[in-house]
């Protein structure tokens, strides 16, 4: 397998740097295919990294297992010739290697070091999150200018302190909570609004704390319901203020044109 893997590889260079004329295939292709090409290998890496995940905690047949290593092998050999194809393109090759060395390490098979290869596939979400690191970006952007960062934190917090607390004032109490996880279970079903209702706190200073839990939930959902139908509202307004100034400038260039053929009789 090795031996294969090795030619493979070595063809796949070979082919890389063969001269082609400008009418290439490669010169022809459209961002849009681009992009597709580029989301289909992401959509492979994460069914990938899904499958072997599975079966390195769930126990499965030896046939599922094969059938799962060797696509994780076809999924390599998809991954190195764009790997190749993309180093062969750059313009200062070591920099490129610099910032995509995880690649690399990603792009070693499971069938080739199955010990540690789940160590290996993690590092094939790295190239996912760069491809993505512009709207990522926007994203904690939008979250920083409408203080919802501040509101997950205060969740995060309450989700925490309120679990603690609550297991400190109803342990030995409540017969429903046993441990840490127990507390955290109702303070998770609470915040979030769900209310299974399997847990209920006993003491008058654990309803005290779950209230405070309630209405942190409440007051969260609601702020965040608020912020998104807000941005949602103003960027649609923003949009049909465009529209309108385009029509206004449009109409503005036309009259310009029309004075200049009145002019010109």
């Amino acid at each position: 397998m090795k031996k294969k893997l090795k030619l493979f590889i070595t063809t796949a260079i070979t082919f890389m740097k063969e001269k082609k004329p400008e009418s290439s295939i490669d010169s022809s292709i459209t961002p849009t295919l681009k992009r597709f090409a580029e989301m289909f290998i992401i959509v492979l890496i994460l069914l990938d990294i899904i499958l072997l995940t599975i079966i390195t905690f769930i126990p499965v047949s030896p046939e599922i297992y094969t059938l799962i290593v060797y696509f994780d092998l076809i999924v390599v050999l998809i991954i190195i010739p764009d790997f190749i194809n993309k180093l062969l393109k750059s313009k200062d090759k070591k920099e490129f290697l610099k910032a995509n060395w995880t690649d690399i390490i990603g792009m070693v098979p499971e069938i080739l070091a199955p010990q540690v290869g789940f160590l290996f596939r993690y590092f094939r979400l790295i190239r996912i999150v760069s491809l993505f690191k512009k709207e990522i970006a926007h994203a904690f952007e939008f979250l920083h200018k409408t203080r919802i960062d501040y509101g997950f934190f205060i969740v995060i917090l309450i989700l925490f302190s309120g679990s603690m607390a609550l297991f400190l004032v109803e342990k030995g109490v409540n017969s429903n909570i046993h441990s840490l996880t127990d507390a955290l279970w109702f303070t998770l079903v609470t915040i979030t609004t769900v209310g299974y209702g399997d847990i209920s706190p006993k003491t008058d200073i654990g309803k005290v704390i779950a209230a405070i839990i309630m209405f942190t939930g409440i007051g969260f959902m609601g702020f965040l319901t608020a912020t998104i139908t807000s941005k949602l509202v103003e960027r649609s307004e923003e949009e049909e203020e465009k529209t309108i100034h385009d029509k206004l400038d449009k109409l503005q260039l036309e009259m310009d044109e029309l004075k200049e053929l009145i002019k010109g009789k």
